[in-house]
Parts: structure tokens; C-alpha cells; sequence
């Protein structure tokens, strides 16, 4: 039987607590784990199992209980009560644990800590959910198609919400803040936007420690990335105080409220980075590990991951390892720019040489550069479209705790 198969099984959670045999299968409501909630004044459950589904012929129960020791001892304390996981179709079983009122984010970084790529989470009231341990039901995260599958997906997600911007003020209320402090916000980014830009302007020409120290603190990506990430972080910690996790259900209906406040969050920082941009556009503003200013795309795309580990971020471990990833990507972004427009400009100077051999007559130089510029632009525009999708879907992921 084929992993791929295995994922497809339909299972059915059984354990037996406080005298109480309860039975719940993913997509459908439990009356029993209801009940089984309410006895344990609890909101939410997260069934974890202990080892895989290996097809009924070549189950063997006693080293799956071994196995089953072994990552029971991984798991962080606390009650957990014990249980098994079967598969309808064929009836293996393997064993598994129960808890309650874990968050579904938690229990897919508990999951994947023992090693397990899926588990069975509920709330009171709502159908069970099967989970995976990635968003992206691949074997490798960080494959080409994965990454491919979350560029497609956020540019088709970017798309939908573009289309609902009319829904911003809604959005914005239901994100637990009001259309004024979103204003608020809007002027300050951009007042200070202009504000540093026009520092930068002002002290063009000089050279000391301070010039260099404001070149670095108001290039173009940080003043919005650390604004509206300091803003998408206080929204964030109010939704951490909600009483229990959303369900699947709830957190998309959730999702098509919120994104539009997010979309108008980065046109915001778009807005904020091509004013520094513009303004720092001047001769000296070269910096050696950064680059020329003038650059917008490059400049936005730092700046949006930036956004991630400033308003994500929960403490000094995971604030280090969402910044780290989030560099590594915005650097890869810059170079898979560099490297696709590099690439084109060979394709495009080959294709000029075979029409130039081809043709009777001279092709101009100037229809040349145009149509190059042209073609430039439109490779730049769908990379960036393309790496922006990608963000886009690692932004859904983070904030919307599916």
C-alpha cells in the first residue's frame, strides 16, 4: 500500500476515559467527544498517534507499540490519555494520545516533533478535522513543487481578495481594531516615510557616522516592514486570547474577512517603500551589503518578509528562526529575480542575433531597446508576482493558524 494511499484511509478515533467509549471520525460531528469536552470542561481535543499505517499485511503490533513508547516520551507534559487510531477499510489500529484544549498550531509542531505527519483535532459543536503536519501535503516542504503549489495557490488567493477590497472597512473591524487606527496608521508610515526620506536628502553630501547610521536604519524596507509588522503584531496577540482555536471552517470564513485588511497592509508598505526609494534615489546612496536604493522590487520584497518574524514571532527562539527563514527567502526572491532577468536578456540578445541573420534589413536599435525594455519589465513584474504569491501563501499559513 502506497504512502500516498495510506494519507486517503478513512479513520475512526476509539479511547476509553472516565468510563466513557467514545468514537469520532474526521469531517463528521461527535456527539460523544461532546460530551467527553463538557465532562472535562474543555473546548478543543487533539488526538496525536504514535506510529504509522503500514498496511494491514505488514502490521506488526508489537514493534509499533515500541515505536509508540518511544515518542510517547517526546511528547510535552501534561494529561494525555490513551487511544488508537483505526483504519476503517482494513482495520489495523495503531495507538495514539488525547488532549485537551491544545491549539491546532501546537499540536502540528507537537505532531511533526514525534515525527507524525497528520493528526485529529475537534472542537465542541464542529466536526472533527484530520490535519497534516504541513500546510502543503508534500514529503519535502522545501521541494520545487511545493514551493510552486504555494506561489500558484497565493497568487490565486491575492486575486480573490483583490476582488473583495471593497470589503476592506468590514475587514477591518472584524480584525479586532477600527478604520481610525487604520488611518492612523496609514499616516504615520507615510509621514515618516517622507520624513526619512527627506533626512536622507538633507544630509546627502556629508559623510560620518550618523549619515550611515540613518542610510541603514531608513532604508527603504524597514521603516513599514517594522510598523505594520509592530501593528499585524498586536492584532495577532489579541486573536491569541480568543477562548478556543478556529475550526477549519471558521479560520477560512475568518480568512476572506481578514485578508483584505492584510492586501491593504502591503500596498501600504508598497506605497511607504517607493516614496524612501524615490526620495534616497541619489548618487551616494549606494550601500556596500545592500545595494543601490533605487531598487523598489528589491526593496518590497524585504519588506514583506520582514513583516513575518516582527508580527509573528512569540518569543526570542522563534523570532531568530522566523528571521532567519524569511532572510534566506528574501535573498533567494532577489537572486531568482537577478538570475530569471539575467537569463532573458540571453534569450532575448539570441533571438536578435538569429532575426538579424534571418531579415534582409537592419532592425533599429531604438525599436530594439524598446522592445527589450518591454520585455524586461513584463519578466520582472512575473517573477516578483510569482515570489509575492509565495509570501503570500507563508503570510496565510502563519497568521490564519490553519
Amino acid at each position: 500500500m502506497s504512502r500516498k494511499k495510506n494519507k486517503d484511509q478513512p479513520v475512526e478515533v476509539h479511547l476509553r476515559i472516565d468510563g466513557l467509549d467514545v468514537t469520532a471520525a474526521p469531517r463528521k460531528h461527535s456527539a460523544d467527544f461532546d460530551q467527553l469536552l463538557e465532562r472535562n470542561g474543555a473546548h478543543s481535543f487533539v488526538f496525536i498517534p504514535l506510529a504509522q499505517f503500514k498496511g494491514k499485511k505488514r502490521h506488526k503490533q508489537p514493534r509499533s507499540l515500541t515505536f509508540a513508547r518511544r515518542k510517547k516520551k517526546k511528547l510535552p507534559e501534561g494529561k494525555w490519555f490513551d487511544g488508537e487510531l483505526r483504519n476503517v477499510k482494513d482495520g489495523e489500529t495503531v495507538p495514539g494520545v488525547l488532549g485537551f484544549d491544545i491549539r491546532r498550531r501546537d499540536a502540528r509542531e507537537i505532531a511533526e516533533k514525534v515525527g507524525i505527519k497528520q493528526f485529529v483535532w475537534g472542537a465542541h459543536g464542529a466536526p472533527v478535522e484530520e490535519h497534516f503536519t504541513k500546510i502543503f501535503k508534500d514529503d519535502d516542504a522545501y521541494s520545487w513543487n511545493s514551493a510552486r503549489r504555494r506561489a500558484l495557490g497565493g497568487l490565486k488567493d491575492i486575486a480573490v481578495t483583490a476582488a473583495d477590497i471593497r470589503q476592506l472597512p468590514r475587514a477591518v473591524e472584524e480584525s479586532q481594531t477600527t478604520i481610525e487606527r487604520f488611518r492612523q496608521l496609514v499616516y504615520l508610515v507615510i509621514g515618516l516615510a517622507i520624513a526619512a526620506g527627506s533626512l536622507q536628502l538633507a544630509l546627502h553630501g556629508t559623510e560620518n557616522w550618523f549619515t550611515s547610521v540613518t542610510r541603514i536604519v531608513f532604508y527603504p524596507s524597514i521603516v513599514p516592514a517594522v510598523l505594520v509588522g509592530v501593528y499585524l503584531r498586536t492584532l495577532m496577540k489579541k486573536a491569541e486570547a480568543q477562548n478556543r482555536d478556529f475550526t477549519a471552517a471558521e479560520g477560512e470564513e475568518n480568512w476572506t474577512l481578514v485578508a483584505p485588511h492584510l492586501l491593504a497592509l502591503w500596498a501600504l508598505c508598497y506605497m511607504a517603500v517607493l516614496i524612501l526609494t524615490w526620495l534616497q534615489a541619489v548618487p551616494s546612496a549606494d550601500l556596500p551589503f545592500l545595494g543601490r536604493t533605487s531598487g523598489v522590487s528589491t526593496s518590497f520584497i524585504v519588506c514583506v518578509w520582514m513583516l513575518l518574524p516582527i508580527a509573528h514571532s512569540r518569543g526570542v527562539d522563534s523570532l531568530l528562526s522566523s528571521a532567519l527563514e524569511s532572510g534566506i527567502t528574501a535573498l533567494v526572491s532577489i537572486l531568482t529575480i537577478r538570475i530569471s532577468l539575467y537569463l532573458t536578456n540571453l534569450a532575448t540578445d539570441a533571438l536578435w542575433s538569429v532575426a538579424a541573420s534571418l531579415l534582409p534589413f537592419s532592425i533599429p536599435e531604438t525599436l530594439q531597446q524598446l522592445i527589450n525594455g518591454i520585455i524586461n519589465f513584463g519578466a520582472k513584474v512575473f517573477f516578483l508576482a510569482v515570489l509575492l504569491g509565495y509570501a503570500w501563501s507563508r503570510t496565510r499559513q502563519q497568521f490564519m493558524r490553519l
